[in-house]
């Protein structure tokens, strides 16, 4: 199949600032921070020029340049995991041009864009942690489509992500930690101060924030 000669607006230093402005400098998928130049792809959701392990499929060519298709991911998920995947699950029901129904495909991967993946995400950690072993941080898909976005199609569950992801609950628990001393202490002048760091943790803007609210949500601090 002749491939087709895409002009790279999508990487234009303002494109690339808008979509990484949006999502506040974080991967769409593992919600790292990155440096905007050197470590940040510009990603095609649905792949632009070939579909792996669908055969004769172009890409979603005339998506290439829709804003509803571009966001903004690390390496890790976009090279290393995801590259040209695009799983349905109904393959009968895959566009081809641009005339097709997109509405009616069915995509496994969660779409950071469409939906809340912290509706179909959880986090694996030990109950209690000791950081003389750094635990793994795992995502844990809540249904069929998030395990595969976590497993697989995404970097979420890669070694270093989870790593990085151990790093920030070693920061959570000392947080906690210091809540419960000073309420303990009857220090409310203080608590003030601990209430600003887990809203910090849980701002939209924070790495990794979709953990923090799941893990401040759990100890009943949000």
């Amino acid at each position: 199949m002749k491939s087709r000669h895409f002009k790279n607006i999508w990487s234009d230093p303002k494109v690339k600032k808008f979509l990484y402005e949006s999502q506040h400098g974080k991967c769409c998928y593992c919600e790292r921070k990155h440096d905007e130049k050197r470590v940040s792809d510009v990603e095609h959701f649905r792949p632009k020029a070939e579909v792996e392990g669908v055969e004769n499929h172009p890409g979603y060519w005339w998506l290439a340049y829709s804003w509803e298709n571009l966001l903004i991911a690390c390496k890790t998920c976009n090279q290393k995991h995801k590259k040209s995947k695009f799983p349905l699950k109904d393959e009968s029901k895959r566009a081809y041009t641009e005339r097709s129904d997109i509405d009616k495909e069915e995509p496994i991967m969660i779409n950071p864009l469409k939906e809340d993946p912290e509706l179909l995400i959880d986090y694996d950690f030990p109950a209690e942690v000791d950081f003389s072993e750094k635990p793994m941080v795992k995502a844990v898909g809540k249904c069929m489509r998030s395990k595969k976005t976590v497993d697989g199609l995404t970097g979420i569950n890669d070694e270093n992500v989870m790593l990085e992801r151990a790093d920030k609950l070693e920061y959570y628990e000392t947080v906690v930690i210091a809540e419960l001393a000073l309420r303990e202490l009857e220090r409310a002048d203080k608590l003030k101060y601990i209430d600003k760091r887990v809203r910090d943790c849980v701002s939209s803007r924070s790495e990794f924030s979709g953990f923090a609210r799941f893990y401040f949500r759990k100890k009943g601090f949000i």
